[in-house]
Order: structure tokens, then C-alpha cells, then sequence
């Protein structure tokens, strides 16, 4: 069985990403350091202690795949001044630049989102994130999405640390479902960052812990000609991000896709033209 690979928050990019494209999943140790960690406790715990468990959606869909005993929240951008420094983290913009320039202008927040698994929480039915956009779920797809599951706490076995299958992102099949001895979990310290392609079979795990909450921060990358799960801009108001560097308002909704030819054309524009110029936001 593959065992997922842990490698220095010093490690190099070509260093992650070797064992990203062999494995599908890499975990990079201290990807955080701890003051940044102890920061977006301090924004985020609160919020934390409040949130619901489970989806108030009533959909039985939604809650099958939320949990039962998870409590999931995003708008980071919004809820933690800190939240711009994991948007803005060296080695995670450089992978994302890696992975998904080679097939798009740019990329942008996908989504940022806290997923806090509990006690008694049932594992996560196993999927792949590229089921979002599911055209691009096939083995000769191009790399359209690249995720990351932080800890802000430890994550073990017992709490509900992810559930990975090393290798799956290159299986022939994507309906192959014999995944059965393949499941390893992500075991890592706060501040450390699992890194896993968007077709790597993956889900939350059981916590069968007594009273410890997993305490996770997903952030994912997409290419900017598609859709992102989270709906940036109403999750992150202009007065948030009017003061912030243009290229981090493009990642969180609030610059076009610009075009690179009289092919590729402008998306996500406002009267065609960049967002704050078509508002008069400037």
C-alpha cells in the first residue's frame, strides 16, 4: 500500500511536486509557520465554537456529504484579516502557477473554507474534487483545480485526519471503486499542509475521538475561465479588498479574467471592462 510522503516546509517546489505528480497527495510540513497559525485562531475560533453542525440546507444530498457532526464555514477572506497571507503564500501560489498556467491566463480562489470535523462523525464518502466541473473528471483531462487541507490543529487518525488514496489521480478508470486497503489518512502537525491534485480520490475521516475537533482550513485553486465553488465577491465585500494588491482582488473575485489573444477573450467583466473600472470603484 502507498503511504503518503511528507516532506520540509524547505523542501522546493520541484521537490513537492515531484512527489505531487507520482502520488497525487504530498503533506509539506510547517507550510505555516506557527505565528500565522496562532493568528487565524484567534480570528477564526470564536466563529468556530458558534458554527452550526451539519447544513441547515435540508437537502439530504448536502447532508450526506457535509456530515452530520462537521461544521463547515468560508468567507475566510472576510472573517480573518490573517486569511491573506495563506491567499498570498509563496510556495502555494508558485504550485498553482505550476499546475494550472499551463492551461489558463490565470487561476483564482476556488474556495477557502473551514471544515471542522467532530466527534462521531462518519468518514466522507471518497471524491474527487474536479467532480465540481464534471467534464474535466477523466483521466486525459488537463489540470484544472489543485487543493490544500491545512491543519490548525493536529490531525490524526482518531480526530479525522483525511483520508487519501496515493496514486488514484493517474488510475485508467475513474469509475474504478476498489479502493479497498488503498485509504491512507494525512496525519500531520498544526501549520502543515496536505497537498492533493484535483483528481485524488480523497474525504474527510471518522473522528472517534472522545472531544477532539479536527480543526481543517481547505483552500483550493481554479483556472480562471471556470467557475468557482464559492461565490467570491458576495463572500468578500469591496471594502475589504479595495486596499489589497490587484493580483490578490483578482484571486478573490474582484478583477476580470483578462484575455492573451483576440481568442482567449475577457471574462467576469463588468460593461466588458475590469470590475472596479466598470464600477467606478477606482
Amino acid at each position: 500500500m502507498k503511504q503518503l510522503v511528507t516532506v520540509d516546509g524547505t523542501a522546493t517546489v520541484n521537490e513537492i511536486l515531484e512527489v505531487f505528480h507520482r502520488d497525487g497527495a504530498v503533506i509539506v510540513r510547517d507550510l505555516l509557520d506557527s505565528d500565522l497559525v496562532a493568528r487565524l485562531r484567534t480570528d477564526l475560533d470564536e466563529i468556530i465554537d458558534k458554527a452550526n453542525i451539519g447544513t441547515r440546507s435540508g437537502d439530504p444530498i448536502v447532508e450526506k456529504f457535509w456530515g452530520t457532526r462537521t461544521k463547515r464555514f468560508g468567507r475566510l477572506a472576510w472573517r480573518s484579516k490573517s486569511f491573506i497571507d495563506v491567499l498570498t503564500n509563496t510556495t502555494m501560489a508558485q504550485i498553482s502557477d505550476h499546475l494550472l498556467l499551463p492551461n489558463a491566463v490565470d487561476w483564482w480562489l476556488n474556495s477557502a473554507q473551514m471544515m471542522v470535523i467532530g466527534p462521531g462523525e462518519q468518514a466522507q464518502v471518497l471524491h474527487r474534487d474536479v467532480n465540481n466541473w464534471p467534464f474535466f473528471e477523466t483521466p486525459q483531462a488537463p489540470e484544472v483545480t489543485v487543493s490544500w487541507m491545512i491543519a490548525l490543529g493536529p490531525f490524526t487518525r482518531e480526530n479525522g485526519a483525511t483520508n487519501v488514496v496515493p496514486g488514484s489521480h493517474a488510475w485508467s478508470d475513474f469509475n474504478d471503486r476498489s479502493f479497498e486497503g488503498k485509504i491512507v489518512q494525512a496525519e500531520m502537525q498544526a501549520g502543515s499542509g496536505l497537498l492533493y491534485a484535483g483528481r485524488a480520490l480523497h474525504g474527510g475521516g471518522s473522528n472517534v475521538s472522545a472531544n477532539d475537533w479536527r480543526l481543517g482550513m481547505h483552500v483550493s485553486h481554479v483556472v480562471g475561465w471556470l467557475t468557482p465553488e464559492e461565490a467570491l465577491p458576495v463572500a468578500t465585500p469591496w471594502e475589504i479588498v479595495k486596499d489589497l494588491d490587484p493580483q490578490v482582488q483578482r484571486r478573490l473575485g474582484w478583477r476580470c479574467y483578462e484575455a492573451d489573444s483576440v481568442v482567449s477573450g475577457r471574462l467576469w467583466t463588468v460593461d466588458y471592462e475590469d470590475i472596479p473600472l466598470g464600477m467606478g470603484l477606482n
